[in-house]
């Protein structure tokens, strides 16, 4: 009974977090709770599948977005309290390991027998990404018809690529960087299209005095910083 009521004790953060920094948020709340205690609990999704979540729920402590964009959104809702750009990211033209498509411009995801899966716009924050700088391109109208499958998150995308699904797909380079069964395509327009994930307190949290004190940890600790930088993002 008593390990009971120290389990009902324990305190916790409720976390709406853009699968492209699931991996490095899955270590640092695990070195957070060994050294405060405070169990993060994570919920995933794209970014603005997050903020419709929480713009229904009207609860939770932290929100992290792929994208500055999600973050402006979402302090027009009134729903953050602060908020901080997190790491760089950068969107990039994936395909399966050693490229067998051949694919090498984004003209090229149009060719016959070629699997091409993007991110829902209007769900992700990379698929909005890449319907932007296609549209800026020029691309888009041709693109947007030889669309394979759009899904849910860039996590999505990267497991089509890494399961042989699709044969090319748009994602994060940092989402890249945790697969070996996917390389990129060097396009260098896509370099103009840079992010910041971005963490914010949510107006909606009861225990905000914790949320900004992890919220701080995420950012300066010398230990998150080691397991971004172990994982291969660029910290803003």
């Amino acid at each position: 009974m008593v390990g009971c009521k120290k389990k009902q004790e324990q305190k916790s953060l409720l976390l709406y977090c853009a699968a492209v920094v699931k991996p490095v948020l899955e270590e640092v709340v695990k070195v957070y709770y060994k050294e405060t205690g405070i169990q993060i609990d994570l919920q995933y999704g794209g970014s603005g599948t997050l903020l419709a979540n929480l713009r229904i729920a009207k609860q939770g402590d932290l929100y992290l977005s792929a994208d500055a964009s999600y973050m402006q959104q979402a302090i027009k809702y009134n729903l953050i309290k602060e908020s901080k750009p997190l790491v760089a990211i950068t969107p990039v033209l994936a395909v399966v390991v050693n490229n067998p498509k051949q694919i090498k411009n984004i003209k090229d995801v149009c060719t016959e027998g070629v699997r091409f899966g993007i991110a829902n716009p209007d769900a992700a924050s990379i698929g909005s990404v890449t319907k932007n700088m296609l549209v800026a391109s020029g691309d888009w109208d041709t693109v947007k018809n030889c669309i394979y499958v759009q899904m849910p998150t860039v996590s999505d995308v990267s497991n089509a690529l890494k399961l042989k699904t699709i044969d090319v797909g748009v994602i994060w380079d940092v989402t890249a960087n945790q697969y070996k069964e996917i390389d990129t395509v060097k396009i260098d327009f896509f370099n103009e299209f840079k992010e910041y994930a971005t963490v914010g307190v949510l107006k909606s949290s009861k225990q905000e005095k914790e949320a900004l004190e992890f919220m701080s940890f995420l950012l300066h600790n010398a230990k998150s910083k080691r397991v971004f930088k172990k994982l291969g993002y660029n910290m803003y």
